[in-house]
């Protein structure tokens, strides 16, 4: 079937942006299981409507008129992030069952300030208090949301135009699920030359940790004059000025008068391509990059091939957004916040696949148990942050005392994991006797406190010790449990009758 074969006008577009919500609502769920979360959009009454997305307990109302205080506050906000409100004098406002609810909620903004489009309300359980949350996974969410939600927009705002319009709608939704950027270079190209005819597209990105440069952050076809991730200053370009100004341009070789330059000053002169253009990823100054298209001849541009691949461009920089945004939040999903190594339903997971894959193609795979010897003196000592940083530093030890392609993370408390692959035990002992050498040999330094440290490991080798992921940590455990027993600061490989300290 072809593109145009498509009857793309009564195309629904909505579907893609449900999925996309039900997706990033579930990362929030798999970071705190025991919450739930509501998502209320802006309707043409004034007021915000409850979304079936996903569906939960009946705790809220469907319709929350927008003079709620708490609205208020955030219609009223010159910068939109998550914030706690007091469920004693919100709660009744929002739910017709406010006794269920616990001290405080969140609501987390969509949209921009001054422009409040929805909110996420998320409803905390009882014993979950504000010191176990961490807001910026709600604002990435809700950042993310809003990405989704301009795509969506620039979709249902182009539909029903003319035929070509109907097919570069077909484009656009492929970029709206493209997972890439590589993805989306791609399809600008394969799509994109039925209307503006270019021979190389470049992507090119303005990052806000650095706004005096911009860096060439993915190409399209041949890499004459530029190179992958090269940094260019934000001075007397015309990408530069695309960048400032949130306006795009077109160059034509055979105008007067010659630009300053196009990536930088003076590189005009010897500039491969006779016509380029560039358009913004979002029409703000100093905004987040642009899609520059290239050509060696020039060509004429209509106005409204132009105002497609501005359209194009904001659904790339609302979905870089999304990339980056979800990129974060799997973080958070994987990521102890502790220690940065895999949390323990991350762990759990990659060592199941990596054991289905031992198991599958015949080989070894080797566990590490490790557990802080009288890490616990350490704590009612020198109080828990003394004790986090240990955590941390001992977690920048495992990291680098291991090959890259192990799996490293927080087993609980003070205990680790390492996952160790294509390996026997044999060869590991030497890995896990330089994370005992570095850890004894560290000085834990912090606010003028000094202390050693030092680790008890077991060692449980697939398949001798265990076929089960369950086998192999108890194993494991068990031989960290015997060279705690025999005075900790060793390594001890797993043998028959040793038994982990809950059956000890």
């Amino acid at each position: 079937m072809a593109l145009t074969d498509i009857d793309l006008v009564n195309l629904d577009t909505k579907p893609f942006f449900k999925t996309q919500v039900r997706n990033l609502i579930q990362i929030l769920y798999s970071v705190y299981p025991d919450i739930n979360v509501y998502l209320f959009v802006a309707d043409r009454e004034g007021s915000f409507t409850l979304q079936d997305l996903p569906s939960n307990n009946d705790h809220v109302f469907d319709s929350i008129p927008s003079e709620v205080p708490a609205i208020v506050e955030l219609q009223a906000a010159e910068v939109f992030s998550s914030s706690y409100i007091r469920n004693q004098e919100n709660a009744a406002i929002f739910s017709h069952d406010p006794d269920e609810w616990s001290k405080q909620s969140i609501l987390s903004p969509l949209g921009e300030p001054g422009d409040l489009v929805g909110f996420l309300l998320t409803i905390l359980p009882d014993a979950m208090t504000p010191e176990k949350i961490n807001l910026e996974v709600f604002d990435n969410i809700a950042a993310t949301l809003g990405a989704n939600s301009v795509t969506s927009n620039l979709l249902e705002k182009y539909k029903g135009r003319s035929d070509h319009l109907s097919v570069m709608l077909e484009v656009n939704t492929h970029l709206n699920i493209a997972a890439t950027k590589t993805d989306f270079l791609f399809e600008i190209s394969r799509f994109g030359k039925y209307f503006l005819q270019f021979d190389r597209a470049v992507l090119v990105l303005h990052p806000e940790n650095t706004p005096e440069y911009f860096m060439i952050d993915s190409i399209e076809g041949e890499e004459t004059g530029l190179q992958q991730g090269m940094s260019y200053p934000v001075f007397n370009s015309l990408v530069s000025r695309a960048i400032i100004t949130g306006q795009y341009f077109i160059y034509k070789k055979s105008h007067e008068p010659q630009p300053e330059g196009i990536y930088r000053t003076g590189d005009f002169q010897e500039y491969p391509y006779s016509q380029v253009i560039g358009f913004p990823l979002a029409k703000i100054k100093n905004g987040p990059g642009l899609l520059v298209l290239e050509s060696r001849d020039e060509y004429p541009a209509k106005q409204s091939e132009i105002g497609i691949f501005e359209m194009i461009s904001q659904s790339l920089g609302a979905a870089l957004t999304r990339f980056s945004l979800y990129e974060r939040l799997n973080n958070y999903a994987t990521i102890d916040t502790l220690t940065h190594l895999y949390n323990l339903r991350a762990l759990k997971q990659r060592f199941e696949e990596e054991l289905a894959r031992a198991g599958r193609y015949q080989n070894s795979l080797v566990v590490l148990f490790l557990d802080l010897d009288k890490f616990k003196l350490v704590n009612d000592t020198y109080g828990h942050l003394m004790g986090d940083f240990v955590l941390r530093e001992i977690s920048q030890i495992i990291r680098d005392s291991i090959r890259t392609s192990d799996i490293p993370g927080r087993y609980g408390g003070e205990e680790f994991v390492v996952i160790m692959v294509n390996t026997d035990a044999e060869a590991c002992m030497a890995s896990a006797r330089r994370i005992c050498d570095a850890v004894r040999e560290h000085q834990f330094e912090m606010n003028e406190i000094s202390l050693d440290s030092k680790v008890s490991i077991g060692l449980s080798e697939f398949p001798r010790d265990g076929e089960t992921m369950q086998d192999l940590i108890q194993s494991a455990d068990a031989a960290m449990y015997t060279a705690k027993r025999r005075g900790g600061d060793q390594v001890v490989k797993y043998e028959k009758g040793m038994v982990p300290k809950s059956r000890a």
